[in-house]
């Protein structure tokens, strides 16, 4: 989809996918990001639920997406949450989150979250070895994406996602891309919950949850 399509869609004083975190970055976030201050990069934020969370428990976020109505109400979701302050630490980034790099280079980044961040099947080996690259050692991974059962049992038409479930992604793929890469599987499983985020994720859904931790060099 295009940026215009996400621009449209964002375009409106309502949050469509809500304003609290998704509770698995949520959860994922208070277990392993609770030692001190991290960089966080969250590529495809959207309208910034997960960032605003991020902030206002002290973290530094890098938040990338290329639609510039979801950054702008990414800016305004974390004031609102956070204060001016914390706002101050979100760095919005207007990118395809296909070929953004960090500015910092390569292994400098604490932590990357993708939640609902689909890409196509052709794209996701180099993608994920881009995410790879930029973490630090000892760096964390945090994925929840919609499982293809979630056209195939028939819960997109209530809580999103793609149209095509070549966008959607299993625990055996997941595994399979970093199992070329020196790291720990903190946690991995498909399943199904009601989703509770706004408008648009609203029910039953199918998900691929996954937490992957760098090794440490």
């Amino acid at each position: 989809m295009e940026p215009e399509f996400w621009n449209n869609r964002y375009n409106e004083e309502e949050y469509v996918y809500g304003r609290e975190p998704n509770v698995h970055v949520r959860q994922a976030a208070e277990r392993y990001l609770n030692a001190s201050p991290c960089h966080v990069v969250e590529l495809a934020c959207g309208e910034g639920r997960n960032v605003a969370y991020l902030v206002a428990a002290g973290h530094r976020v890098t938040a990338v997406d290329f639609s510039q109505a979801g950054l702008d109400k990414t800016l305004r979701l974390a004031a609102a949450r956070a204060g001016s302050s914390a706002a101050a630490r979100v760095t919005p980034v207007k990118a395809d989150v296909l070929t953004w790099r960090p500015t910092s280079g390569p292994g400098s980044i604490d932590c990357v979250v993708l939640s609902f961040c689909h890409v196509p099947s052709a794209d996701r080996p180099a993608f994920m070895a881009g995410i790879v690259e930029m973490l630090r050692p000892g760096g964390l991974l945090i994925i929840e994406v919609f499982h293809p059962n979630q056209i195939h049992k028939g819960y997109r038409p209530k809580s999103g996602g793609p149209h095509d479930p070549d966008m959607m992604v299993t625990l055996k793929e997941l595994r399979n891309q970093l199992s070329h890469y020196s790291g720990t599987e903190l946690l991995g499983k498909e399943l199904e919950y009601v989703l509770e985020e706004g408008k648009l994720h609203d029910g039953m859904g199918a998900v691929t949850r996954y937490i992957w931790r760098n090794a440490v060099q």
